[in-house]
């Protein structure tokens, strides 16, 4: 069997690709998750000297892979954060996948860097940090914070303490962990916000400010859509000398919506800030911006050196991505995004983002009319929590087993402040009125 080139024995997959690509478009169905001793045996024997061929390895994805996974990128997918890749996106990650650029690098994809730089100025400029800030698309939150963080290590000096609230994303106790850093883990109020106030006080009641190295915020945690003070966390944590970045994941996104802008009074005073297009902002998977004030102190931190890729760094005024993440070889994640942005335009991406508040507004108004359900708080983005008068626990989690066992809604209830709660998050462009109302029948009942 011929692997490469034109003569590769690949029969009719490119028409099935194809097919499948097209058909995921207009995909709403949910999909659904299977249990081990029922989806493994599927795969016995798959793998073989001779191979199974196309038609047999097509039909072996459709029966084993396709039709045992959940649609994250569909409009019944309201649980954790979802995904909504545009279809411009989507087809130009095909592109991205089939050409094999090796982005870490300014030599080896100047193209594709220069268009991932030209959105990445965007996100900048959105969220208003100065001229010459700079960065990289990497492959995800996690590793844009783990790559910010590291950086801000790196400059505090022997001073190992972080800040950050008990509401923090699980990515930033575990990129303390990897980094030897201490955390100062500050309580925050009902509403979830980190606040200026409450971290001089931490501060203030802990003795350690002068140990102080870095403060982590978050603009809309994935948990509650909570923007944090950021203008107050910015002015606490420079009086200390600490470095503020902020994990805007999630909500970043709202940054498009003027609305919602002055919620974020303060990001451009930040020295390090993320943003994942592939969440709210319609890109495919696998896409972080991680922006720096500075992005020379990043090199510092990230640059690799070795006899091999020392032919990178010329001295001159081009830019390796790979110099400001924790991530060598990587493809360029952020052209599907920066295509997106091309062909459709800003304003486009930010009638598709509102389409998310108005959702969460209509679900808030259902919410409001059913019997002993209340919400746990006001929605700051499309995140809403609730609660049921009566139900913990387990009711939450027969309701969304119920869900998903009827391919209605992939939901999954979270913990508030030690208590069980309802979660829905909205992102899709395509979730309709119709789909939330099947989903909150059962709490009517």
């Amino acid at each position: 069997m011929t692997l490469h080139g034109s003569d590769a024995a690949t029969a009719d997959l490119p028409d099935r690709v194809l097919r499948l690509v097209q058909a995921r478009l207009d995909n709403t169905a949910l999909g659904r998750t299977t249990p081990p001793d029922e989806l493994l045996p599927l795969f016995d024997g798959a793998i073989t000297a001779g191979g199974i061929g196309v038609p047999a390895g097509w039909d072996l994805f459709e029966r084993a892979v396709a039709a045992h996974t959940v649609a994250l990128d569909g409009p019944r997918y309201l649980a954790f954060i979802p995904m909504s890749p545009a279809a411009s996106a989507i087809w130009m990650d095909a592109v991205v996948g089939a050409t094999s650029y090796s982005a870490e690098s300014w030599l080896e994809a100047a193209g594709a860097v220069a268009a991932e730089n030209q959105a990445l100025d965007w996100i900048r400029r959105i969220a208003g940090m100065p001229d010459g800030s700079g960065g990289a698309f990497c492959s995800g939150g996690s590793i844009g914070n783990l790559s910010a963080m590291a950086v801000a290590r790196d400059v505090a000096g022997g001073r190992r303490l972080c800040a950050v609230a008990d509401t923090a994303h699980a990515s930033v106790d575990n990129s303390l962990r990897l980094l030897g850093m201490e955390a100062l883990v500050v309580p925050t109020a009902a509403d979830g916000r980190f606040t200026g106030e409450a971290l001089a006080a931490a501060l203030a009641a802990s003795g350690r400010a002068g140990d102080l190295a870095l403060v982590v915020a978050s603009a809309g945690s994935t948990n509650a859509g909570v923007i944090d003070d950021l203008r107050g966390l910015a002015d606490v944590a420079h009086a200390q000398g600490a470095w503020l970045h902020v994990d805007g994941a999630y909500g970043g996104a709202a940054l498009v919506l003027p609305e919602c802008r002055a919620m974020f009074d303060g990001l451009g005073d930040a020295d390090s800030f993320i943003v994942d297009p592939h969440k709210w902002w319609f890109s495919t998977a696998g896409c972080c911006a991680v922006l720096y004030r500075d992005p020379a102190i990043a090199r510092r931190t990230h640059t690799q050196h070795g006899p091999y890729i020392d032919v990178l760094h010329t001295g001159d005024e081009t830019w390796n991505p790979s110099d400001h993440v924790f991530q060598l070889t990587r493809r360029p994640s952020g052209l599907p995004f920066w295509f997106m942005l091309v062909v459709h335009g800003t304003d486009a991406l930010t009638r598709a983002v509102r389409v998310a508040m108005e959702l969460t507004e209509h679900t808030v108004a259902e919410l409001r009319s059913i019997t002993d359900v209340e919400l746990v708080m006001e929605p700051s983005l499309s995140v809403v929590l609730f609660r049921r008068s009566g139900w913990g626990r387990d009711e939450w989690r027969a309701w969304a087993a119920d869900l998903l066992a009827r391919e209605v809604a992939f939901v999954a209830p979270t913990t508030w402040k030690g208590e069980t709660v309802g979660r829905l998050v909205f992102l899709h462009p395509l979730t309709t009125h119709d789909m939330i109302a099947e989903v909150l029948a059962p709490l009517r009942g």
